[in-house]
């Protein structure tokens, strides 16, 4: 379940923003970095060449005053002092002929700079080159510049220092960039969820309207107009909602109401009919008329009975229920419609489980759920009847062998009037199931269904044990 949700994470829109925000950042800071190294190393070259020419400068000027002995005297002391492997100097005649050098053993392969000499020659002030010799793990940088008639001063110095110091530099950024990118994902998932936050909100808000708690709004909190506008809008919407889902169903309720007067006096003329009339082909059809009233009076009573649970009209009466003798007594009843039909009734019930709640509405709850087992359970089938209780909540579980319920089905079965395809060949009315749900949710409880398609059906209760209220004096 876990590695379920930890591949499902790039699809959600915080882990996409996280993303966006940890990329955007990690290619800015590679960008920077990447600019960062060229003006460094832009600017370690410059140096460079700024000391060069500021060398050939010198060395121009120490000849002019001072003489040749004193530029060899300086040469000699410039390689002594900074080490022969780091620095060499050569004079060379414009035609590339070698008057002094330094020790040369660490630098083979630099030759004779034929090629820079040619653009002396030209008319140019100073040659500046960078060299890859075979025996140097480093670079070197060279100048080539005129310091007297027919006199050019070459100087090349290892690059070790300043690639050793970019080195550094590249082996610091990719920790420190590392660290910086984990920085920025953290940061991005603090700023996504907090941007989202009221979409989660208005998201929960949803789910709890859809199981059923029609007056939840989504709470109004300071998180930015788009949210606001949004949760302003759907608070708007539910409240609209509400009121037609309230109109229509006072206006069914009063429907019914209305209609169970009539249909007491049309039940009433055909019973005086059925004992009075001689024909039996009228007492056949005031029989009839006796039977579809009995079943149009049940449909109005348990509609009025589910708005009354639904609205809270009617307070429930608290008081001690053994709802394992409930549960037990329904299938004693109900056992000799299940051997009628071949069905086995097995029960799982402890001896006792008291809950505090209102036994009538109970007892019409468990033997709804039973009698809807036993109608959708073919013969030789098996319905299972359980109760147990664990840390304060009591689950009363009916199972079936029966037809089953289709997925598409199944998250309307407690609907009013509702009926799956599969079961309209049975009698019914489809109000049990929704008067089951009104009696659970009367007493604080839940409902749940689970079914597989010709396998069977499990209905579940959860009901809690709520201590009963102390009464004054006690």
């Amino acid at each position: 379940m876990y590695l379920n949700k930890f591949f499902r994470l790039p699809t959600t829109l915080a882990a996409r923003l996280t993303l966006w925000y940890a990329g955007i950042f990690t290619l800015s800071t590679l960008v920077a970095f990447l600019a960062f190294y060229f003006v460094i190393s832009t600017v370690l070259k410059e140096r460079r060449d700024q000391d060069f020419l500021g060398d050939v400068q010198e060395y121009s000027s120490m000849l002019a005053t001072e003489g040749m002995e004193r530029v060899k005297s300086e040469i000699a002391w410039e390689v002594s002092s900074d080490g022969a492997e780091h620095i060499f100097l050569r004079l060379l005649s414009m035609d590339g002929e070698e008057l002094l050098t330094t020790d040369m053993s660490a630098w083979e392969g630099v030759g004779s700079g034929s090629h820079a000499l040619e653009k002396l020659k030209k008319g140019a002030t100073h040659v500046l080159e960078t060299l890859d010799l075979p025996e140097q793990e480093f670079q070197v940088r060279t100048v080539y510049g005129i310091i007297g008639p027919d006199l050019v001063l070459q100087i090349g110095e290892s690059l070790e220092e300043d690639t050793e110091f970019l080195e550094i530099h590249r082996k610091i950024f990719v920790p420190l960039m590392a660290v910086m990118v984990i920085i920025a994902a953290f940061v991005g998932w603090l700023l996504a969820k907090r941007a989202l936050r009221g979409v989660e909100e208005v998201t929960e808000t949803a789910i709890e309207i859809s199981e059923g708690a029609l007056d939840k709004r989504v709470p109004y909190k300071v998180r930015g107009e788009e949210i606001e506008r949004l949760a302003n809008t759907f608070n708007h919407m539910l409240d609209r909602i509400n009121v037609l889902i309230k109109e229509m169903r006072e206006m069914t309720d009063n429907i019914a109401h209305d209609l169970r007067s009539p249909l007491a006096r049309i039940r009433g003329a055909a019973e005086m009919a059925l004992v009075n009339s001689a024909s039996d082909q009228h007492r056949a059809f005031a029989a009839n008329v006796i039977e579809d009233c009995d079943r149009l009076i049940g449909i109005i009573n348990t509609m009025l009975d589910i708005a009354e649970a639904e609205s809270g009209a009617a307070e429930i009466t608290l008081e001690e229920v053994d709802i394992a003798r409930v549960t037990r007594r329904a299938c004693e009843l109900f056992q000799a419609i299940a051997e009628e039909n071949s069905i086995k009734i097995t029960t799982q019930l402890p001896d006792s489980c008291v809950i505090y709640g209102e036994t009538r509405k109970l007892q019409r709850m468990v033997a709804n759920l039973l009698d809807n087992a036993l109608k959708y359970t073919q013969p030789e089938g098996t319905v299972t009847v359980s109760v147990n209780a664990d840390n304060g909540q009591v689950a009363i579980s009916i199972s079936d062998t029966g037809i089953g319920i289709s997925e598409d089905d199944l998250p309307h079965i407690f609907k009013r009037f509702y009926r799956c395809d599969i079961s309209r060949a049975q009698g019914g009315t489809g109000l049990g199931l929704s008067l089951v749900q009104a009696i659970v949710r009367s007493h604080g409880g839940r409902v749940n269904a689970s079914s597989h398609l010709g396998k069977g059906s499990t209905f579940t209760v959860t009901l809690s044990q709520p201590a009963l209220p102390t009464q004054p004096g006690h």
